[in-house]
C-alpha cells in the first residue's frame, strides 16, 4: 500500500505578507486631527489602543473623556485614566493631566502636582506643556513666581513649534541674554528640571523670614520697649529728614519683574 499523501500546508497569500498590522492609537490620531475630525471614530480607535495597554491610547481616550469628543464627557474617569497614563510615561498623559490638575476638572484641584505634570511633560519635550509651565511661573500658580525663567520657557516653546502667543510678557533688554542662555540650558530635559527646582529652592529661602520669633515680654517691659521705639522714631526722623535729598536717589521703586534674575547655577 502507498502512504497517504499529506494535505499541502497552507500559504499566505502575498498580500498578507507585505500588510502591515493596524496600530489603533495612529488611526485614531488620523480621524483626530483630520480637516474634518470625525471623533466618534477616532474614540472608538483610541479605546481600543488603551485596552491594548498603550500609554498614548490612554491618554488620548482620557482626552476624549474629558472632552466630550465622540463619546459623553466623563471627567472622573477621564482623570482617574490620564492618571494612568501620566504614570506609564505618555507625554500627552502628563500634558493634559496637569490641565485636569490645574483646573480642578474630574476631581479637586491640585495646582503644585499640576506644575509638576506640566514640568514631566516639558522635559519630553512637549511644546504646549512648555508654554503652561512657562505661564504658571509667570504667574506664581502652583509655584513660586519666577518670570526669568518663564521668559526663557516662553523662548523654548516657540523653539519646540508651539504656535500659541502670549500677551503682556515684556522682554527687557537686560534680561535677553540671560533669557537665551537660559532657555538653552532647559533644551536639556534634566537641566530643565534641575534648574526649576534650583530656582524654586533659592525663591523659597529668599523668601523665608530671617528674624527669629520674639520671646514673650512682661508688660512693663513691653511699654518700655515702646517707649525707646518713640524716642528712636523721632531721633530717626530728624535724621531722614536732614539726609533726604541725599537719600532720594537710593530709593528706586523694585523691578516688577519676580525671582532670580541671576544664571549662577
Amino acid at each position: 500500500m502507498t502512504a497517504q499523501a499529506k494535505a499541502p500546508s497552507p500559504t499566505r497569500s502575498p498580500a498578507a505578507l507585505t500588510t502591515p498590522a493596524i496600530d489603533p492609537l495612529q488611526q485614531g490620531l488620523a480621524l483626530f486631527h483630520a480637516a474634518t475630525p470625525d471623533y466618534r471614530r477616532a474614540a472608538g480607535w483610541f479605546k481600543a489602543s488603551a485596552q491594548a495597554g498603550n500609554r498614548d491610547g490612554m491618554a488620548m481616550f482620557g482626552l476624549c473623556q474629558l472632552e466630550g469628543l465622540g463619546l459623553r464627557a466623563e471627567p472622573v474617569e477621564a482623570r482617574a485614566l490620564l492618571e494612568r497614563a501620566a504614570a506609564a510615561g505618555s507625554t500627552i498623559g502628563r500634558f493634559q493631566l496637569g490641565r485636569v490638575l490645574l483646573t480642578g476638572r474630574g476631581g479637586p484641584a491640585d495646582e503644585a502636582r499640576g506644575v509638576s505634570a506640566y514640568l514631566a511633560a516639558a522635559a519630553m519635550g512637549h511644546a504646549e506643556a512648555t508654554l503652561n509651565l512657562a505661564n504658571c511661573l509667570y504667574a506664581g500658580v502652583g509655584c513660586l513666581p519666577d518670570r526669568l525663567a518663564a521668559k526663557a520657557l516662553y523662548l523654548r516653546s516657540r523653539t519646540l513649534g508651539c504656535q500659541l502667543r502670549v500677551q503682556g510678557v515684556r522682554l527687557r533688554r537686560r534680561e535677553l541674554k540671560a533669557v537665551r542662555t537660559l532657555a538653552q540650558r532647559f533644551a536639556d530635559p534634566n537641566r530643565l528640571i534641575f534648574l526649576f527646582g534650583e530656582r524654586q529652592r533659592q525663591l523659597s529661602l529668599l523668601q523665608a523670614p530671617t528674624q527669629p520669633a520674639p520671646l514673650p515680654r512682661s508688660r512693663a517691659a513691653q511699654a518700655a520697649a515702646t517707649r525707646r521705639w518713640r524716642q528712636a522714631g523721632r531721633l530717626a526722623a530728624g535724621v531722614l529728614a536732614a539726609m533726604a535729598g541725599t537719600l532720594k536717589q537710593y530709593l528706586r521703586p523694585a523691578s516688577r519683574d519676580a525671582g532670580p534674575t541671576t544664571l549662577s547655577f
